[in-house]
């Protein structure tokens, strides 16, 4: 039996859960990467605040965020990731399904899923094998919000989409992050985004390296000084693979009270 056959069986019998939880023990490296990102989103996100996770895959971050104190809404298109998603986020509190892409303007789009579920994109230029094709749904994040209310933090990983989501949202939030990626045509694209964001009122960036929650910068820098010197030395200085995320924060805004909406 394959490895994807095997989850989804240990998924649809309920054992999803305890095999989770027995698999991230017996993986030192996989535990302290998990309980590191609930001490950076602690440090980021007040307890109760909202937080939209946009291109949710199987949940990581979103159970991250859920463990940390958030009230989360996780958005994901991909009707094979549902089910893992579902059954590694739905006991806990505070947490919103929306089988749903996001993007510039409402519609339907084409998905293309990847052989690594991790590549899958509405971007068709985008890495990997495709295995298959799905017409989805996609909303503006404008309309998320006048949904589900503003979010504190918004977390865009979205496989070279990222522009195209924001370009969506044209109201203030306080935290956002969004990959990025280190060959040309996405170093491009990434200062696009980051342009974008400065004119939605950000002020401050910094970055983690792939998979990481640890800041790379020591501290946080003026985002119109952090898009003059992005990617800078990163291709030399980056650890692990050449990409990561870019956290950008506006701070002019407050933190909300605990419980309350943003």
């Amino acid at each position: 039996m394959s490895l994807p056959s095997v989850k989804s069986l240990v998924v649809s019998t309920g054992l999803y859960r305890p095999a989770r939880w027995l698999a991230r023990h017996l993986r030192p490296a996989e535990l302290r990467t998990h309980l590191g990102d609930i001490e950076l989103y602690r440090s980021l996100v007040p307890a109760g605040a909202l937080c939209f996770d946009v291109g949710a895959n199987i949940g990581v971050k979103s159970e991250a965020l859920l463990k940390a104190g958030a009230r989360v809404v996780s958005f994901e298109p991909h009707p094979l990731l549902l089910p893992e998603l579902r059954a590694r986020c739905s006991h806990l509190e505070n947490w919103s399904l929306v089988p749903t892409a996001l993007g510039s303007s409402a519609g339907i789009a084409t998905l293309y899923a990847r052989e690594f579920h991790g590549e899958s994109s509405l971007d068709q230029t985008w890495s990997g094998q495709v295995v298959g094709r799905y017409h989805v749904p996609v909303v503006p994040l404008d309309v998320a919000i006048r949904a589900f209310g503003a979010p504190w933090y918004c977390k865009i990983d979205v496989e070279g989409w990222e522009l195209e989501v924001l370009k969506g949202l044209t109201q203030p939030i306080a935290v956002a992050s969004i990959e990025f990626h280190l060959t040309d045509k996405e170093v491009a694209k990434t200062l696009s985004c980051l342009e974008r964001l400065a004119q939605l009122g950000m002020t401050h960036a910094n970055l983690c390296s792939a998979e990481s929650s640890r800041f790379h910068l020591p501290d946080w820098v003026a985002i119109d000084e952090f898009t003059k010197w992005f990617p800078g030395d990163l291709k030399q200085s980056l650890p692990g693979d050449q990409y990561g995320d870019i956290f950008v924060k506006n701070s002019n805004l407050t933190a909300p009270s605990a419980g309350s909406a943003t």
